[in-house]
Order: C-alpha cells, then sequence, then structure tokens
C-alpha cells in the first residue's frame, strides 16, 4: 500500500464527514428555524432573533445545531427588531422526546430550563446552564404580542453527539489501522507464484 493512498484515505474520510456536517447545517430545521454559519435564529415573519451558544472555559468557537460537550453552556439571544424589546418573550429549553409535541405533551416534565415571558429592554438576553444528558434538545421562544396573542418558534440542537467531537479519534483509528497494514503488508511480503513444470508426456 502505497503512503499517497493512505493520505488519500485519510482526506477522502475528512470530506465525507465534513460534507454530512455541512449538509445538516444548511438544511436548518424547518421553517420555523434557520442557521447561518455557527449562529441559530427563529423567525417572527420577516424579524429574527438570533441564538449563539459557547462553551465557557474550554473553546472561544461559536456553537448552533451542535453542541460537542455537556457541561456549562452559555446562550445569547440577540433580538433584532427593536419593537420586540417592548413585548413579552418567554423562553424553554426542554429536552427533544423525539416525538411530535402535542397538546397532551407533558412540556414541564421534558422542560431543562425556564424564563418566563420578560421583556428585554436592551436587546440581548443571555444565560448559563449545565447540561448532564447528552441528546436532542428544543429551544421554544415565545412571543407575546400587543393584541395578546402568543407566537411560538422552535430551534433544535444537540449537545455531546455532534461527529465533530468524535472526529480526530475516527481519524486516528484510521491512520493506526492504516499504518498498520502498511506495515504488515511491508514486512509480510507475498512469495512468488511457482508454476508446476509439467512432465513430457
Amino acid at each position: 500500500m502505497k503512503w499517497s493512498k493512505i493520505l488519500s484515505s485519510i482526506v477522502g474520510a475528512f470530506l465525507v464527514l465534513a460534507a454530512g456536517s455541512a449538509a445538516r447545517a444548511a438544511g436548518g430545521d424547518g421553517p420555523e428555524a434557520m442557521s447561518m454559519g455557527n449562529m441559530c435564529m427563529v423567525m417572527f415573519g420577516y424579524d429574527m432573533i438570533h441564538i449563539t451558544s459557547y462553551l465557557p472555559g474550554q473553546s472561544r468557537s461559536e456553537y448552533c445545531e451542535e453542541i460537542p460537550q455537556v457541561g456549562r453552556v452559555i446562550m445569547v439571544f440577540d433580538i433584532e427588531n427593536p419593537k420586540f424589546r417592548d413585548l413579552p418573550i418567554d423562553i424553554r429549553i426542554i429536552r427533544d422526546p423525539l416525538t411530535p409535541i402535542t397538546e397532551k405533551t407533558d412540556i414541564e416534565a421534558l422542560t431543562e430550563v425556564h424564563f418566563p415571558a420578560t421583556m428585554y429592554k436592551k436587546g440581548t438576553f443571555t444565560f448559563e446552564h449545565d447540561y448532564q444528558q447528552r441528546g436532542h434538545y428544543i429551544g421554544m421562544v415565545t412571543l407575546t404580542k400587543d393584541n395578546g396573542e402568543k407566537d411560538t418558534q422552535i430551534f433544535k440542537f444537540s449537545v455531546g453527539e455532534t461527529l465533530w467531537g468524535w472526529l480526530p479519534y475516527i481519524l486516528g483509528a484510521i491512520l493506526i489501522a492504516l499504518v498498520l497494514a502498511a506495515y504488515w503488508k511491508h514486512s509480510h511480503p507475498s512469495k512468488p507464484k511457482v508454476e508446476a513444470v509439467k512432465s513430457p508426456a
């Protein structure tokens, strides 16, 4: 096995994983939530609220749909429309039941953290939460309009389940396997085949 083939295999595996992650990010979570780079957003008509996540003390990176580790996570909500700053906004994070949410769903039992309706005059709301369970979560943002009507939009994200968190281990395992295969082939050369000599009739 040539080293060029080894490197090609590693690069190919990396590109496949990267393409899969990029496709998920571009796909978003449906019409109620979108992502742009590492920033998620919920849409209320043509207006949006941006959501960005951070891992304090661990990484300076920004996260959106895939938070790579459990533990302390800081979430920042940026309210773009100044009018929304005078309207009550309710924020709730629940564990994703992985089934459709209906009126019969016990939201309280699934709730990870909840902030009752509040007016965020400064246009920014930040909170920190310690996620202890790996898995999928749903953020629910409810805006109460001037007429009392409530509009709820959601965004989905995962904690501790991103493929990128396992990427170094996956590539490391691939590299070790390829090196061992190359070493084995080099140290155990195949024996030349000896053709049987036919005796004259």
